[in-house]
């Protein structure tokens, strides 16, 4: 059977992104902005229609090659469930000061790999952690360090985890193919602002389904009371997508591409990493398996879709808004 064409792919999605949007505006409209609110069956499945139509539009870069060498699949399963047992034990062990250790990890791999780093990569690494830790200064949901430390703290994961993942993408082979690509790097300034533009566009739906769902509501969004800290969500923005997809990803992709192609290590990588992911916004624990999926599947798996299968900059633009867009209605709807 034929593959629809990415024109046809990519009309299927406007068209749900724009039902999309009116569903949930008008429940935005009607007040409806609590998880326990009885549309929220209808925001689910809005929102589950308009992912699996974004994973449709954007497929993996990465096919089946005649050189492949088959899955050993009693290694592959293997490695996936070491590879979550072991994050899911330092999550429960350090919790949230591993994320301390990730530049690390980051530089190890950049030892290890002893791949080429162009200035251009560099600079513009540097350029976009300096972005993020300056907006870190201000992060307010942040208390388990203080706000200086945490800004420091976004700009070595920006700087090293950018470098590092696409030092492994570049090692792999993954990098030309256009995997985990900089739209900046490739194609310039310009072409790095449109995809922040498309990214803003393309994730409305997910920011609106944010609000309907209560995530502007808590004690976690209580800190902002100014009209420009929404602006403040350009740093996990920028750094979660360094950290939590470019260098998280293809680090297990190595793992696991010892004893799988990559048109089927790397999804993998790309799904676990994803899901654990998700793990990390909530509370842990038992508990936490339902909240896992919803947020996995309807927000970090498209997340990771367009940061490794489109380009970084339209992932940072699709974060940004998201939670701009959560930020923006906690100061309008509660904290005024």
């Amino acid at each position: 059977m034929r593959r629809p064409s990415a024109t046809w792919r990519r009309n299927i999605f406007v068209a749900v992104w724009a039902a999309a949007n009116v569903v949930l505006g008008w429940q935005l409209l009607q007040g409806q902005h609590e998880f326990s609110s009885p549309g929220l069956p209808i925001s689910l499945l809005v929102l589950l229609l308009c992912t699996v139509a974004l994973l449709w539009w954007i497929p993996s870069p990465l096919a089946a090659e005649p050189a492949d060498r088959p899955t050993r699949k009693g290694w592959f399963v293997l490695i996936v469930l070491a590879a979550i047992g072991l994050l899911l034990a330092v999550v429960t062990l350090v919790g949230r000061l591993l994320v301390l250790a990730l530049p690390v990890v980051a530089v190890v791999t950049l030892v290890w790999l002893r791949q080429p780093i162009t200035r251009r990569e560099a600079l513009y690494a540097l350029g976009l952690a300096l972005v993020a830790g300056l907006a870190g200064l201000g992060a307010g949901w942040i208390t388990f360090i203080t706000p200086v430390q945490w800004a420091v703290l976004q700009v070595f994961l920006v700087l090293t985890g950018l470098l590092a993942g696409w030092a492994m993408l570049r090692y792999s082979g993954l990098l030309p193919k256009g995997v985990g690509r900089s739209l900046f790097l490739s194609e310039g300034v310009i072409a790095a602002g449109r995809g922040l533009g498309q990214g803003i566009l393309i994730g409305t739906p997910w920011a609106l389904g944010t609000v309907v769902m209560g995530g502007s509501m808590g004690s976690r969004e209580a800190w902002v009371h100014a009209w420009w800290q929404p602006i403040l969500a350009i740093q996990p923005g920028i750094a979660e997508e360094a950290w939590g997809r470019l260098l998280l990803v293809p680090l297990l992709f190595l793992a696991l591409r010892r004893v799988s192609p990559a048109h089927r290590a790397f999804p993998a990588a790309l799904v676990v990493i994803g899901y654990w992911f998700a793990y990390l916004h909530t509370s842990g624990g038992p508990g936490a398996i339902i909240s896992t999926l919803l947020i996995g599947t309807l927000f970090a798996l498209p997340l990771s879709y367009v940061c490794l299968y489109r380009d970084l900059e339209t992932a940072i633009g699709f974060h940004f808004w998201i939670d701009c867009v959560k930020f923006a209605f906690a100061l309008i709807l509660f904290n005024r």
